[in-house]
């Protein structure tokens, strides 16, 4: 195979040669009609199989359905002479290996890295995707050193490929692999969020928390040694960040943080970041009577000023009560001991109740099509518990983590590719399944109108002009044939939805809101939505500077949308905020504040 410049690649012309990774060599291209600069990835490292093929196509649609600030745009993807090839956003800062390894990055840049790379993870991990190569190389420089993570599901697609000798990229790089990944078990988010808190590690210390000189070492030091305290390497850390950052690399996935969010919020206030909330002392502590008859102790600077008067005092009648009658020491044990066992049986029938009541599951809405999302809830989980909900006959999966009340609620992506029929929807933890409810898939919307020839959709940027059809001449030899009345014509093609021309807007409330409560926000000058089955519009939502979640949105062929957002309920004032970005990557946000 041989790619030079001049290449053409679907719309994009190579320009030249940026460099070559484990997974494949990487070239610069344009696209002339959309007037943008792209890296095109050309992964050589995947066997060009048919059935290799197939899957990372599907991966390449899941991971281009990704609109997130933090994230590596997906433009497009297809083969080059039987190698696949991916389309991405060219960002020319570099990557976040170059900082790592002039030693440890200040506090602040540290935080600010890792909490945009775990926005990234977390929105991902919300539509059902796992990471598994999450390392400063993968973590590219844009504007104002925003952190933008790339190369996602590229170590799912190579793990079982034909590799030509790249130690480490089947599963991940050893340096940040989680003990799961070393010995082949199940890999989901926790996998990413112990890669994460090894890149803190890093950060914060200058060091890699295992660095041995052989890989086997490395590997055989994630799954069977502690890693060290961080303030050994860098005196300057807090036991706090230590006890944070450990965490975060428990061997155990169920004990690390349960989110990205919550470890970089915690290692926030473990830096001193965040400034603890005081802790109010609920005791209410009386001062003791003055002794009669002695004089108070008062400041030598006050010793010139005369004591108050005392109020006077009530005259008080002495009324002579009866003495209390004494009760049986006997009769009070009985009754603290009968009171005990009332309350052991009701908070044991409480506790029995809870444990035997059966596990609920719910899904809406029941009935969706290819590419859409549903929202899965269960009931009656074990607090805290964590497991996944599964789509039976698929590989997609998504972990759950449920709250002290047992509830559960997680959004999961149904496949594009999933054929119409009827599906099992299930909860499982602890190697069982639990509860399961029905799903109905129907099949895909037709993008073609019976009788009328399919086009392809307008390229952004060029304004096609319609014009009249091009008669059809009979074709020679052929038997005309007459229905008995006038044919009706094709309906005309809708004409080209207009190219904006000004930037992306987007408009929240303008008044302060409650939190937990639903916000609408609305865009205008964004590019309408193409036809196809990954790409649209996104609209995330972020509490401060943590990101909650994403929900995908239509534009419309006027490029305006209107999404409405649930807040969190949490303690305020706060100012949170919502990030709209279309497919092309224009994006605008909206801040709002949140009130008690």
């Amino acid at each position: 195979m041989s790619i030079g410049p001049g290449t053409r690649l679907g719309s994009y012309v190579v320009e030249e040669f940026i460099g070559q990774g484990a997974m494949g060599v990487v070239y610069r291209a344009y696209h002339a009609q959309l007037e943008r600069t792209a890296a095109v990835k050309v992964l050589q490292g995947l066997a060009p199989e048919p059935d290799m093929v197939a899957r990372f196509r599907r991966e390449a649609q899941s991971i281009g359905r990704m609109r997130h600030p933090n994230v590596l745009n997906v433009f497009d993807f297809g083969e080059f002479e039987g190698t696949p090839y991916m389309v991405v956003e060219y960002v020319p800062g570099g990557s976040l290996a170059g900082r790592t390894k002039q030693g440890p990055l200040s506090r602040d840049s540290a935080l600010s890295f890792l909490r945009g790379i775990g926005n990234a993870l977390d929105y991902a991990h919300s539509l059902g995707i796992v990471h598994r190569d999450v390392k400063p190389a993968n973590v590219l420089l844009g504007d104002l050193d925003t952190p933008i993570l790339a190369d996602f599901g590229l170590a799912k697609l190579l793990r079982s490929s034909s590799i030509k000798s790249m130690t480490g990229v089947t599963t991940g790089t050893p340096a940040y692999m989680s003990p799961e990944q070393v010995t082949g078990s199940q890999v989901g988010p926790a996998a990413d969020r112990y890669a994460l808190a090894v890149m803190a590690f890093e950060m914060l210390t200058g060091s890699l928390p295992f660095d041995a000189d052989g890989v086997l070492e490395v590997l055989y030091a994630h799954v069977h040694r502690e890693p060290p305290k961080p303030s050994t390497l860098n005196p300057q850390l807090a036991p706090e960040v230590d006890a944070v950052v450990l965490r975060g690399m428990e061997k155990d996935p169920s004990a690390r943080w349960d989110s990205c969010a919550s470890f970089v919020s915690a290692l926030e206030k473990a830096s001193g970041l965040t400034p603890a909330v005081p802790a109010i002392d609920s005791t209410v502590k009386i001062a003791p009577p003055a002794a009669v008859g002695a004089a108070a102790a008062v400041p030598a600077t006050a010793a010139a000023t005369p004591p108050p008067a005392p109020p006077p005092v009530a005259a008080t009648t002495m009324v002579a009560m009866p003495p209390p009658r004494k009760r049986s020491r006997r009769g009070i044990l009985f009754g603290l001991l009968a009171a005990a066992l009332v309350l052991v049986l009701v908070v044991g029938g409480v506790a029995v109740y809870a444990a035997t009541r059966p596990t609920t599951l719910a899904v809406s809405p029941q009935t969706v099509r290819p590419g859409e999302h549903v929202v899965v809830t269960a009931r009656h989980v074990p607090p805290n518990q964590t497991g996944d909900v599964q789509l039976v006959g698929t590989s997609r999966s998504v972990g759950f983590r449920a709250n002290g009340s047992g509830d559960v609620s997680v959004e999961m992506f149904v496949p594009a590719d999933i054929v119409e029929g009827s599906y099992v929807l299930r909860i499982c933890w602890g190697g069982t399944c639990h509860a399961s409810t029905a799903l109905r898939v129907l099949a895909p919307v037709a993008l073609v109108t019976p009788g009328v020839s399919p086009s392809s959709g307008p390229t952004p940027g060029v304004s096609p002009t319609a014009g009249p059809s091009p008669r059809t001449s009979p074709t020679p030899g052929a038997t005309p044939t007459h229905s008995g009345s006038n044919p009706t014509p094709s309906p005309p093609p809708p004409p080209p939805c207009p190219s904006p021309t000004a930037n992306a807007k987007l408009s929240g409330p303008t008044a302060p809101v409650a939190g937990g409560t639903y916000v609408t926000v609305s865009g205008t000058n964004f590019w309408p939505t193409q036809d196809s089955p990954f790409r649209n519009a996104s609209v995330s939502y972020y509490q401060g500077s943590v990101f909650v979640h994403t929900y995908p949105t239509y534009v419309g062929c006027t490029g305006s949308f209107s999404q409405s957002v649930k807040t969190n309920i949490a303690v305020g004032p706060r100012t949170d905020h919502v990030t709209a970005c279309d497919e092309y990557n224009r994006c605008a946000t909206a801040y709002f504040s949140i009130i008690v």
